[in-house]
């Protein structure tokens, strides 16, 4: 296996990635993911390409224990300054007690981003990853940080890959979907390609039968071609490629063939003094004796004391011929010979576990493992790798069950719950928790098993948490535990619409953390408080908590969100709009300097709802739009982020009179929660909004029997507003009166929903009740005490519909004079908004207002489309009807008006035409 190897066959995808990199030089980054088969040269074409730039290499490998950012760390380490900046932001997370860690695992991905795309000012930099399938989740939540940096950069990732598994199937999807992401595959060598290169390993021209037979037995892959041409044999590449191993390895002497069996055993990259201290000798005898093996090809010197397989292949070949017992032997070897590197640095416990676990079964070897692989768990989690703990966890649970040891397991298993919780991994943490709950031996144990899941609204998941916190609340815990696991309870009862259930559990919970001093337990009972009818508790009350949510959010970014945005709602209740303002401005300075999605989606659903409850429309759009790519790029195990956007849609759509706003998959979304009040409402609501009547009335049939139901809870958020849309529409007096207290219980709330749509104020929902009631004169007082409130607060779309709902009550007062005048209002200010509902329903009344108006209802209707700005032929393409006739219509309305031009059609419109 020795001898220098032809380069052929790769100019086009050589040239392809020089302009990439000299793109990402002149400022314009890019993710090139370089995907092939083993052996089809992906590193070959890297070094190749990268001949000349500024470059650093990381590689991940094949093993179980390597610790968590292995690739990464290669990097880091080559470039000292971006590696002190996170080695920096690693220390300051150490001396930080009660950092909320999944908050500090996005900050620290988010430091080490900015780091490397320093690193390449000014002149550029490309960072090579080999290997991307053996990737672990850390270094892949990494890269896709990244990847969203580098379009704005001077830095280049390259990352190869082995298309052939399914091992990036999840992540591959999502990196392809990058704007600076570009995918380049290498093919196998075509028929001219496998001539050039057999010509010139033979220093002359070879025959078509020759070229044609290689071709066959190596399908076009180099590695095997290599084989091919060096084997005189007849069966495939890869069986020549181990054939060729072999012979290789069988020429050493048998101390060298110790050694490379030693290596074999210790991965595909090795240390030589790791290598001597497994095999029990001299470092000084081994790198000679290596060096021997890197001249017959088996391996490749990589830097100053380390070599690495010729291919991983070449790694798995020699593995694989190894006999078991052999294998077993030098495992136990090679985890002795690391433990004190490991009892230095925990960095290398992972892989100190992987060897006990290879060499033996018995209850002492998997006792050793199993406690090397909690250690390893612990540096994953000092690292904020929650994936890795996980799986280091996972090692450790398995083999104490091997074992036959249970003493500590269900602590064990809270470790393991939390781990996979914080990687995003809820069911598997919940089924974790419970296995935990079942064994727990201590009560302080079935608590924390618990509380391991929490603030999540999955339908699925909220029984089995609502059954282990009533589990947990059985045992004696101490007070503050105690009141976690109420506001555990209470949370998940409001979840599922119990909201006695739910106000009772969470007033019990901060009663009794009220008592203690542990703020963790006092923020738990006031979240789940929260979450049932806060406007119950006084406006000081949640002011204060507010401010005491914000405290934490050094340490804690989330709660300072609650913080923010319990502060929020009660500015809106008051219309306390500079409140709102700073606020939301917090917020937006939370979301940049946390850098969580989490909080960056509350962030933008905060100011979408804001945006819209002031009219700018398109702005809202634009950033609900954002909020459910972040959705479905971030939050996807929360299914309810991405029914917010869809609720805002449906609200939207209401206001505007646009039914082209409605999500298109919001049938969907209602449906993985079909028993939440809100969205048993929203169902025919949606159907009212699209008039669909027949399928509307349905629906209203049936919610209106579930709202006499003792379960169905009218007052659970957004339930009786839209409701309240419903009645209107059906004119259905008995359950306006049902509904009747719950809404005069919000009266003086001049907004709400703040995050999915500021809802209008309480006395605008009055009134329209009064109008279904046939209280006329009440509702017309309400109306104007809303339009006064609305415009207070800047409210301009509430302004203009609640104009027009007065109007239309003063004109069956008789008072058309009043009426009129405030139509032409709402028509205005509905088209200034673009809010083609209100502007049709103002244009209407202002129609049956009029009383001298001398034009037909089609010429009423085409000078209404001329005050839009509309040209004859689109008039005509709007009614369908010939552009003649459009002409005709015009000039008879100038005729009958005695106006002038189009631009007096629609000044007389403006006017309310009449």
């Amino acid at each position: 296996m020795t001898g220098s190897v032809p380069f052929v066959g790769r100019a086009g995808v050589l040239a392809d990635l020089r302009g990439r990199f000299a793109a990402g030089a002149a400022g314009t980054g890019a993710l090139v993911l370089l995907g092939g088969p083993a052996g089809i040269g992906k590193t070959t074409l890297a070094e190749a390409a990268t001949v000349g730039l500024a470059t650093v290499w990381g590689r991940c490998v094949d093993d179980p224990g390597a610790p968590p950012l292995w690739p990464w760390r290669r990097v880091l380490s080559a470039l000292p300054t971006a590696g002190a900046e996170v080695a920096r932001a690693v220390a300051d997370l150490d001396g930080r007690a009660g950092t909320d860690l999944v908050a500090a695992r996005f900050r620290l991905v988010a430091t080490a981003a900015d780091a490397l795309v320093a690193a390449a000012e000014p002149g550029g930099l490309v960072v090579v990853l080999e290997d991307l399938h053996w990737a672990d989740e850390a270094s892949l939540r990494l890269l896709r940080h990244l990847a969203g940096e580098l379009r704005r950069s001077r830095l280049v990732v390259l990352a190869t890959y082995r298309d052939t598994g399914p091992t990036l199937d999840e992540t591959l999807p999502e990196l392809l979907g990058g704007p600076a992401t570009h995918a380049v595959t290498v093919a196998p060598l075509a028929e001219p390609d496998v001539r050039r290169y057999l010509t010139e390993v033979a220093g002359a021209a070879v025959g078509d039968a020759e070229v044609c037979d290689a071709l066959r037995r190596s399908g076009g892959n180099p590695l095997y071609l290599r084989a091919v041409a060096r084997s005189a044999g007849s069966g495939g590449g890869r069986a020549e490629l181990r054939h060729l191993v072999r012979t290789s390895v069988a020429g050493l002497a048998p101390e060298v063939r110790e050694l490379v069996a030693v290596a074999a055993v210790l991965g595909e990259e090795v240390d030589c003094g790791v290598v001597a201290d497994v095999a029990g000798r001299p470092v000084a005898e081994v790198v000679p004796l290596l060096d021997e093996v890197v001249r017959a090809g088996v391996l490749v010197p990589v830097a100053a004391g380390r070599r690495r397989f010729a291919h991983a292949v070449v790694r798995d070949g020699v593995y694989e011929d190894l006999d078991q017992g052999v294998r077993e032997a030098l495992h136990a070897q090679a985890a002795l010979a690391l433990t004190p590197r490991a009892e230095a640095d925990s960095a290398h416990a992972g892989v100190v576990a992987v060897h006990w676990l290879r060499s033996a079964a018995d209850p002492a070897t998997l006792g050793r493992a199993a406690g090397w692989a909690v250690v390893a768990a612990r540096e994953a989690t000092r690292t904020l790798a929650f994936a890795e703990a996980a799986r280091f966890l996972t090692f450790a649970v398995d083999a104490r069950r091997r074992a036959g040891r249970t003493d500590g397991l269900a602590e064990l298993l809270v470790d393991l719950a939390t781990a996979e919780y914080r990687s995003g991994r809820f069911g598997p943490s919940l089924d974790h928790a419970e296995q935990a709950a079942e064994r727990a031996e201590t009560p302080e144990t079935l608590a924390a098993a618990a509380l391991v899941v929490r603030d999540l609204s999955a339908p699925e998941l909220l029984p089995r948490l609502g059954k282990l916190a009533d589990t947990a609340l059985g045992a004696q815990v101490p007070d503050a535990l105690r009141a976690r696991l109420l506001a555990q309870a209470a949370s998940v009862a409001a979840d599922v619409g119990h909201t006695e259930e739910a106000r009772r559990l969470a007033d019990e919970a901060r009663a009794l953390a009220e008592r203690g001093t542990d703020d963790e337990a006092l923020l738990d009972a006031v979240r789940a408080r929260f979450k049932v009818l806060p406007i119950e508790l006084p406006l000081d009350d949640r002011l204060r908590l507010g401010s005491l949510a914000v405290r934490f959010g050094n340490r804690q970014p989330l709660s300072a969100l609650w913080g923010h945005k319990w502060r929020i709602d009660a500015a809106f209740e008051t219309g306390a709009m500079a409140v709102v303002d700073h606020e939301i401005t917090a917020v937006t300075a939370l979301a940049a300097t946390s850098r969580l999605p989490l909080v960056r989606w509350h962030d933008l659903r905060l100011r979408t709802s804001l945006l819209a409850f002031r009219g700018a429309f398109a702005e809202a759009r634009e950033l609900n739009r954002q909020a459910r790519e972040l959705a479905v790029a971030e939050l996807a195990d929360d299914r309810s982020a991405l029914g917010m956007s869809s609720a805002f849609s449906l609200q939207l759509a209401l206001v505007t009179g646009d039914v082209s706003e409605i999500d298109e998959h919001y049938d969907e979304v209602l449906a993985t929660v079909p028993t939440l009040p809100i969205a048993v409402v929203s169902r025919p609501l949606v159907h009212v909004v699209l008039g669909e009547d027949e399928a509307a009335l349905a629906g209203y049939e049936a919610v209106r029997h579930l709202a006499r139901q003792e379960g169905f809870d009218l007052r659970s958020s957004g339930v009786a507003p839209n409701l309240m849309v419903l009645v209107e529409a059906f004119g259905d007096v008995e359950t306006a009166r049902l509904l009747e207290p719950v809404l005069r219980a919000a009266e003086r709330v001049l907004s709400s929903g703040a995050g999915v749509y500021c809802s209008d104020c309480g006395t605008s929902w009055l009134a329209r009740l009064a109008v279904v009631l046939g209280r006329a004169e009440e509702a017309a007082r309400l109306f104007e005490a809303t339009i006064a409130a609305n415009v207070r607060v800047g409210a301009r779309p509430f302004v203009a519909q609640n104009r027009l709902r007065l109007a239309a009550v003063l004109a069956t007062l008789g008072d058309t004079g009043k009426a009129r005048s405030l139509a032409r209002q709402a028509l205005d200010e509905a088209r200034r908004l673009v809010m083609p509902g209100a502007a049709a329903e103002a244009q209407a009344l202002l129609g049956r207002l009029s009383t001298t108006g001398p034009l037909t209802p089609r010429e009423r209707e085409i000078a209404s489309l001329v005050a839009d700005g509309l040209a004859n032929r689109a008039i005509a393409e709007r009614l369908v009807v010939s552009e003649r006739t459009v002409e005709s219509h015009v000039r008879s309305i100038l005729a009958k008006l005695d106006l002038a031009n189009r631009t007096e059609i629609a000044a007389w419109s403006h006017r309310g035409g009449g």
